[in-house]
């Protein structure tokens, strides 16, 4: 089978039992030709996450540990070496791990679990406008990237899906800085969120959105049944027919606005070709999505969180 990267698929999935996951990411694999057109034997895979902070499965901040353990025991099976990691807003990757019991397989399977650290700076473009960024040099240096996000309310974004996680693979309290930067600035936030995804572009996203957050978000939010896994090359395609999954206007979200301004990634739901379930049979009418407030902070809000982010890192327990 051709890879399609215009392709989205969608796969209800209505709990996290390890049988109805492996068989739904399975068959989100199986219609670009399974995991191993994907990814070669031998080739290092970082897994990316959303790991924001210490949170438990149930509170839907996190990725549910099932959906990583099943894509990595799939990479596992084919001969690849996978490795998951992440840059945690609050708190450490470990500690986060161990709270959600990810831990324990990672030790069983020999696979690393890493802070995207050692930050590298490079410059990324957005079209016509470039960015100096910071980029961890871990994520920078692996073979392949698999993007894992939790599909989630925002109250900057609106909701946040395959592009925004990427975002993590920038080191530390920068992200935090970033928003300070940005003076409030939603295009210039956007664009450099854009250029941070095409520099540490995927080669496939898996979406848990078996249970999603509304109402608020990154965090805080309420749990959502949405019952669905969603998967794709395209991080755009992606986030568009989530867009259509919540029955929202693809504009009313910031960083599809940018995305359909600088023509980056397919943003044209009659351009995406969907495998699997139809959207208007998937569609969430009652999804509470936010109202949105600044990107930007102030210089109090960088102290505090960069305070709250040491403090959760060297005390917080997983408990």
């Amino acid at each position: 089978m051709k890879m399609d990267k215009t392709t989205v698929s969608i796969v209800k999935c209505f709990d996290y039992d390890k049988k109805n996951v492996r068989k739904a990411i399975d068959q989100s694999f199986g219609y670009f030709g399974g995991i191993e057109k994907v990814i070669k034997s031998d080739t290092k895979v970082l897994l990316k996450p959303n790991f924001i902070k210490r949170s438990t499965p149930e509170k839907c901040t996190v990725t549910h540990p099932i959906v990583i353990e099943t894509v990595a025991e799939k990479l596992l099976e084919i001969g690849a070496v996978p490795i998951i990691g992440d840059s945690p807003a609050f708190g450490s990757v470990a500690r986060i791990a161990e709270c959600i019991g990810i831990d324990r397989f990672a030790r069983q399977h020999n696979i690393d679990i890493i802070e995207l650290d050692e930050p590298r700076k490079v410059n990324i473009r957005c079209r016509e406008k470039e960015f100096p960024l910071t980029i961890s040099g871990k994520a920078l240096d692996v073979d392949a990237i698999i993007n894992l996000p939790k599909l989630k309310a925002h109250v900057q974004f609106l909701y946040t899906a395959a592009v925004k996680n990427m975002y993590g693979c920038v080191s530390g309290k920068r992200k935090a800085w970033r928003h300070f930067r940005s003076n409030s600035d939603m295009v210039w936030y956007t664009e450099m969120l854009l250029a941070n995804y095409l520099k540490v572009k995927p080669v496939f996203t898996i979406v848990d959105a078996v249970m999603a957050m509304e109402r608020k978000g990154p965090s805080g939010g309420d749990p959502k049944a949405v019952s669905l896994i969603l998967g794709g090359i395209d991080c755009v395609a992606i986030d568009r027919v989530i867009a259509e999954v919540l029955n929202t206007d693809p504009s009313s979200s910031p960083i599809l606005k940018t995305a359909i301004k600088h023509d980056i990634g397919e943003h044209m739901i009659e351009k995406i070709n969907i495998a699997g379930e139809p959207v208007d049979t998937v569609k969430i009418f009652d999804f509470v999505l936010p109202r949105l407030i600044p990107v930007g902070f102030n210089i109090r809000q960088i102290v505090k969180s960069v305070f709250k982010h040491l403090w959760l890192k060297k005390f917080s327990r997983a408990t």
